[in-house]
């Protein structure tokens, strides 16, 4: 004869879920990062695009392009009124003799926010926990970026934009947390990279071109 079936007793299930249950409170806090960290890092990719985009438009046309931070909304409506701010959230593309839109986009996109206030990703911020990282935001921060048709810039030093995510009390790597904060950084030449200041000199000095 044929053994019947046996399903779970209701301790068994108890136990499955309390068990569930911690697993998942113990890969939360790693799951919280990790999405964080991608955040972060699409934040700045989508930064650097804007300023390849600005360097080849001014080599396409000729002419000089400016790539700005602003807190304007980046729209055509506002080519020629938007103002460059180091505490813009949002970027613009346009001629330099502000006759001409490009490109712009919100700080907004992709954060999953409601307003520019509650925007998680920081650019350039000296507010704690960022003010204690030994890889501190620039003194000078820089606001915009203008190429001539060259695509050479007007800058007398490399411009630099580190992007942090404080949200939680988030320290960077090169802080002993855990939110791998990144570069942007502008030659006066006008190349533009993307680079992680918590990649090792002895790393960047063996050929790994993530450092900075």
């Amino acid at each position: 004869m044929k053994a019947a079936g046996r399903g779970f007793s209701l301790v068994e299930l108890i136990i499955a879920v309390a068990i569930m249950g911690i697993l998942l409170s113990l890969a939360l806090p790693s799951f919280t990062g990790y999405l964080r960290n991608v955040k972060l890092r699409a934040a700045a990719e989508n930064f650097l695009t804007g300023i390849h985009l600005a360097r080849s438009e001014a080599l396409r046309m000729n002419t000089t392009v400016e790539f700005l931070m602003t807190t304007a909304d980046p729209l055509a409506a506002n080519v020629g009124t938007a103002v460059a701010s180091t505490a813009g959230r949002n970027w613009m593309v346009r001629t330099a003799d502000l006759a001409t839109f490009l490109d712009g986009k919100f700080g907004l996109e992709g954060s999953g926010r409601a307003t520019t206030a509650d925007i998680s990703v920081r650019i350039n911020d000296t507010a704690p926990p960022a003010d204690t990282d030994p890889d501190p935001p620039p003194v000078a921060p820089v606001a915009n970026i203008v190429f001539n048709g060259l695509g050479r810039t007007t800058l007398a030093a490399p411009a630099i934009f580190k992007f942090n995510d404080p949200d939680g009390g988030g320290r960077c790597v090169t802080a002993g947390g855990t939110v791998r904060c990144l570069r942007v950084v502008v030659s006066v030449g006008g190349i533009a990279r993307l680079c992680d200041p918590a990649v090792g000199a002895a790393a960047v000095a063996a050929g790994d071109s993530r450092g900075c």
